[in-house]
């Protein structure tokens, strides 16, 4: 209840590019639709990845790891086998900031001359396997969160993902916050809501500065996730991330 009338007085964030600080939530959401569906190995088949032809290279900061793992014990996304059979694992996407490799199925594996690695699924036994993610996320990193607060003199911190749209053809991304902070001299500031933050999914990627250590396996909970007609759960989560400046706005 305090949090629903702190709402109600929150102003609309200012607009413009500031350093953001995302909470976990949202992290896994950016970290879902920015690269778990982009490292999918139909869509890079199809033409419509941003990531076709990238393997081996620099996609995103040195900080940033980010692992699509189906054997984490009671998540929404995990699972023993996949629908094909074959047993759902842990898989690096990107290590260090550099690509290294997609998840498959077992037809996309034979075309990338690559291993199958567990993640095609089907809804029922009506539908066809596809490609899916398992539960995506971004690692923790080395800095106290309380440490990615202190460094920002004017920003913002947001929360509360709501979702949000990737043109995977040209990377372009906008998601909405329920809610977030001002950032004033390192400390959370007035409350804001009804926030977009904006950008291109690689630039977005490298520009991140800082990955904090504490991390909450609970934040990869999840939900359901669309794809080809088909729902799937899945989880998303990682640690609280800072990015060196997106572009922020205020919704009508």
């Amino acid at each position: 209840a305090k949090r629903a009338v702190a709402l109600l007085s929150a102003k609309r964030a200012p607009s413009g590019m500031f350093p953001v600080l995302l909470h976990p939530d949202i992290v896994g959401l950016f970290t879902h639709e920015a690269i778990g569906h982009n490292a999918e190995a139909d869509g890079v088949m199809a033409g419509v990845s941003i990531l076709e032809g990238r393997v081996g290279q620099k996609v995103a900061s040195e900080l940033v790891t980010i692992v699509d793992d189906a054997t984490i014990e009671g998540m929404w996304g995990s699972y023993k086998y996949d629908s094909e059979g074959v047993p759902g694992r842990r898989r690096v996407l990107v290590e260090n900031g550099v690509l290294k490799g997609f998840m498959h199925s077992l037809e996309t594996a034979a075309k990338f001359n690559a291993e199958p690695n567990g993640s095609a699924r089907a809804q029922n036994f009506n539908n066809r396997p596809i490609v899916r993610m398992s539960n995506t996320n971004i690692q923790p990193g080395k800095q106290p969160y309380a440490e990615l607060l202190k460094s920002i003199d004017n920003g913002v911190m947001l929360t509360k993902g709501l979702g949000g749209y990737v043109n995977p053809n040209k990377g372009q991304f906008t998601f909405s916050a329920g809610e977030g902070w001002m950032i004033r001299k390192g400390e959370l500031a007035e409350h804001i809501r009804d926030v977009n933050m904006s950008g291109i999914l690689l630039e977005t990627l490298q520009k991140i500065d800082g990955v904090s250590k504490e991390y909450d396996p609970d934040t990869l909970k999840g939900g359901m996730c669309g794809k080809g007609g088909q729902g799937m759960f899945v989880g998303a989560g990682g640690p609280y991330v800072r990015v060196k400046e997106l572009m922020i706005g205020g919704q009508e």
